[in-house]
């Protein structure tokens, strides 16, 4: 529990500015990924990849600020039971439209979507508990929030970025992919699936180290297992990023859009840091973003080109 309760600004902000902020970068990579590999964009997996990072975050999000909710009944205040009314509206619309989508999808695409989602779902979720029956009886019992002696998904040593990489790159591409498997683009493109899977489970899992690094200071006092606090160092982190998004340049040196991102990223790593306001962290987060904006640009551009000249 939070020892001083959030304001509602920045409940608003842990509720429902940071989802729709993330699902946008859902929207831009589901859609780039669908126009790049498969000359279309399909609304069914953009709707499934928006709506279903609107529920693993929104949903971690609700309980994690479930203290909050109960002071906020405690002392009535009816702007902070709004906001959470409003956070309730937003997953259960997002609900509704994931399940319109897979109605209208196929079975592959479920599979995907279980494979896929189920681990963002259950992240901070106490699978079980160590220790002796007296330790774990605490434990369930508790609200301790360290959970030192229960095992989640995310307290894996090192395994938090990728797994978030897996979950945010192979996942997005694993449903676009199911429904969209049988439709072929006859344009010319840079572009190939085992590219685009590389570089997205790559940028992504750089971006939750990023977060890491954000939350160094909470993350070290609770010793949570992130990559950060298992180097000991915000600078060996910085380092380390900067070495994978080398490598990324140098793996596809041809491919000027991965490079912009590559290079973007690098310079968010040094200008970031775990003092830097949150809210900044979603340009490191929307790398991506920028890169299917870019794509889109140049694309547009040619296509006007094109017509010009008929």
């Amino acid at each position: 529990m939070h020892s001083t309760p959030l304001t509602s600004h920045k409940l608003k902000d842990e509720l429902l500015t940071h989802p729709l902020m993330l699902s946008v970068g859902s929207l831009g990579l589901s859609t780039f990924m669908s126009r790049s590999i498969y000359g279309m964009v399909d609304w069914r997996p953009v709707v499934i990849c928006v709506s279903s990072d609107i529920l693993a975050i929104g949903l971690d999000h609700y309980f994690d600020q479930k203290p909050m909710q109960l002071y906020a009944l405690k002392t009535e205040n009816r702007e902070m039971t709004a906001i959470f009314n409003q956070a309730k509206l937003l997953l259960v619309t997002s609900a509704i439209l994931l399940l319109f989508a897979l109605a209208s999808s196929p079975a592959w695409t479920w599979i995907m979507v279980t494979v896929f989602l189920a681990p963002a779902l259950l992240w901070d979720f106490r699978l079980f508990t160590f220790g002796d029956k007296r330790q774990r009886k605490h434990n369930w019992r508790s609200d301790d929030s360290s959970g030192r002696n229960a095992f989640s998904i995310k307290r894996i040593p090192g395994m938090k970025a990728v797994i978030i990489g897996i979950i945010r790159g192979c996942g997005t591409f694993a449903v676009v992919n199911s429904i969209l498997t049988h439709s072929t683009s006859s344009d010319p493109s840079i572009w190939d699936p085992t590219q685009i899977i590389i570089w997205s489970t790559i940028n992504r899992a750089c971006h939750a180290v990023m977060a890491d690094v954000r939350d160094f200071h909470e993350d070290w006092e609770k010793q949570v297992p992130t990559i950060p606090v298992l180097l000991k160092s915000v600078f060996r982190t910085k380092m380390l990023l900067t070495a994978v998004h080398l490598g990324t340049m140098l793996l596809y040196p041809y491919n000027p859009y991965i490079v912009f991102a590559s290079l973007y990223a690098t310079v968010l790593v040094w200008f970031l840091n775990e003092n830097s306001p949150r809210g900044l962290y979603r340009l490191s987060f929307h790398s991506q973003t920028l890169t299917a904006l870019l794509y889109g640009g140049v694309e547009a551009a040619k296509w006007y080109t094109s017509y010009q000249m008929m």
